[in-house]
């Protein structure tokens, strides 16, 4: 496209891990000189909410595309390095825990392992690779958009107007994109508007908390917590733990589900800062290693975890929906995560993948909004519903209610044979998540241009 054209005006709403790393990846391949970029963002702040952020082989493969890997390594904690696919390495170690003497379930290898890090330290990362000329606008939440001839036009809450050529709705679960997207061409009344995609309750609560590594070493100096991710089991409940911030802190969620409450709406708050809850006794009879995580667990936050149905569509004219907007799903193959860079990491996915589009369709000289559209719900819409299909999946195997399983009580000695087959459906369900995007890059392009190459050079 000639500079001397005029650019495409591109609307980012939700400056989040997704918007952020849909800033990246444009940035990265030069696409801020071909679009105008706007990110709106519904806070006063750029924050970021929860603690930890589990990279998998995958997320980190589009990570470094980004050009990340420089900046990410030099946040790694003294036990971490760069993850090689030729090497493999300690996933997540998992324990039946709801006993006073724990027992191993399995340990998860995969080739390159994972990387963990603090939620602000990959924030401070984006935001340090996102072009200047990309512009981010704080306290504006989108109420609406709507079909102009001079393209699509949005209202904020804060009286603002704005008119974008292509608008990607990365602003979550409670997403206001979304809700307009599924009503558009319906003759929908207010309630069926705001009934239509939204988010369902899991039936699970996580207490989040970090936790000073000093503070556990104290109670026990080789707490496997410092060094490695583990997950203690329990039935309906389960605990996930993983150092962060180089070793200074150790991330640890606690899960509590009722699995009646799956599917149902959310009743009260999605986030309590603080809570007063007694989380601790749903696991005072658990063993030492898990218990004293819970004793040191203190004023967490508590979030109820939702999920979205599965859609039908990301994307269609000029709208595209990236990250928990379009596949909200449990944190249980991200743990501490959401999905746009793969669960967490998948919310990069998302926009890694919808910025490559955008390349290759520059580079061919021929732009179709509506065709990308097509082309990028094609193939992120089964993989992203596969996605959360797959983590209530996981979740499930963790607490002792996947079919085959619902039988054990909560404590029960349960045979090493019938642990084994568990550790082996748990290790099963960690599969994808050290595949490579290319094949999907492979197949978009094809399907634009009925081409195989994958863009090598940058714009």
């Amino acid at each position: 496209m000639s500079g001397s054209r005029q650019k495409i005006r591109i609307a980012v709403v939700g400056g989040g891990i997704g918007g952020m790393a849909l800033g990246v990846s444009l940035s990265s391949l030069s696409l801020d000189k071909v679009f105008q970029v706007d990110i709106y963002e519904s806070t006063a702040k750029l924050t970021q909410v929860g603690a930890g952020i589990t990279i998998w082989p995958r997320g980190w493969e589009i990570l470094k595309n980004m050009g990340l890997e420089a900046s990410l390594t030099e946040r790694f904690s003294p036990d971490q390095e760069v993850p090689m696919m030729s090497v493999p390495k300690v996933g997540f170690i998992y324990r039946k825990s709801d006993q006073k003497e724990g027992v191993p379930i399995s340990v998860v290898t995969m080739p390159g392992g994972s990387i963990s890090y603090h939620r602000a330290d990959l924030q401070e990362v984006l935001l340090k690779h996102i072009s200047p000329s990309i512009q981010f606008h704080l306290s504006h939440r989108l109420t609406t958009y709507r079909q102009t001839e001079k393209g699509l036009e949005l209202e904020f809450t804060n009286g603002e107007v704005a008119v974008c050529d292509m608008l990607i709705g990365a602003d979550g679960i409670n997403s206001a994109v979304r809700r307009t997207f599924l009503a558009d061409g319906k003759n929908w009344a207010e309630n069926e508007k705001n009934k239509s995609g939204k988010p369902v309750f899991s039936g699970t609560y996580v207490y989040r908390n970090l936790i000073d590594s000093q503070l556990i070493r104290r109670d026990a100096p080789n707490h496997q917590a410092l060094t490695l991710p583990i997950v203690y089991c329990g039935k309906s409940k389960h605990i996930v733990a993983y150092p962060v911030s180089q070793g200074k802190l150790v991330n640890v969620l606690l899960f509590v589900s009722d699995i009646r409450q799956e599917g149902t709406y959310l009743d009260g708050p999605a986030v309590v800062e603080n809570t007063k809850d007694d989380f601790a006794s749903h696991f005072k009879n658990w063993e030492e290693e898990a218990h004293i995580l819970v004793k040191r667990t203190s004023k967490p936050s508590k979030w109820a975890i939702q999920t979205l149905k599965p859609l039908d569509v990301f994307a269609s004219g000029r709208v595209f929906l990236i990250g928990d907007a379009a596949h909200a799903m449990p944190p249980h193959l991200g743990n501490g995560a959401g999905q746009a860079i793969e669960a967490e990491c998948d919310r990069a996915n998302d926009a890694y993948f919808l910025s490559m589009i955008l390349a290759k369709v520059i580079r061919q000289g021929e732009f179709s909004i509506s065709k990308i559209a097509d082309v990028y719900s094609a193939i992120r819409q089964p993989f992203g519903n596969f996605t959360v299909a797959a983590t209530i999946r996981q979740g499930l195997l963790y607490e002792f209610n996947a079919p085959g399983y619902e039988d054990i009580k909560d404590g029960d000695v349960v045979p090493e044979e019938r642990l084994n087959t568990l550790g082996k459906l748990i290790a099963n369900g960690w599969d994808w998540t050290f595949q490579s995007m290319n094949a999907d890059l492979q197949r978009a392009f094809s399907m634009l241009y009925g081409e195989k190459d994958l863009i090598t050079a940058k714009l």
